[in-house]
């Protein structure tokens, strides 16, 4: 199985994920990994693009998805949190998640789907 990637797509503004597999403990970890990058930036707004198309194991608990996630989701610089989606129950479980944080989040079937929202929604970013 493909190791998880987190990377800034654009540095200081945009972290780019591609994710394979996760159980609660690895989400919590890619979450705090995510959230180390955004303390990095002098930024008001840090987006993030997750690409779970190749996603196979995830947890499904929304406790545990919760208490991931919030400290990114409640992270003052939070910006767009984008996912790339074709998985209706982890669609479910994503659009859980961000809603119990009230965080800017779109989910996309593509990559350019998401490129397209994310350079409407911020005219600073350099184009994607």
């Amino acid at each position: 199985m493909e190791q998880n990637t987190i990377k800034w797509l654009v540095e200081y503004h945009v972290v780019s994920t591609k994710i394979y597999a996760w159980d609660a403990e690895g989400l919590a970890e890619d979450i705090l990994q995510v959230t180390q990058m955004v303390n990095q930036s002098d930024l008001p707004l840090v987006h993030s693009v997750w690409d779970f198309r190749d996603l196979e194991t995830y947890p499904t608990n929304l406790n545990d998805i919760r208490k991931a996630v919030q400290p990114l989701f409640t992270h003052e610089q939070c910006g767009w949190v984008i996912t790339i989606i074709q998985n209706q129950m982890i669609g479910f479980l994503a659009q859980a998640g961000s809603s119990m944080y009230g965080v800017r989040y779109r989910s996309f079937k593509t990559m350019e789907e998401a490129k397209q929202f994310l350079q409407k929604q911020d005219p600073t970013l350099p184009p994607l």
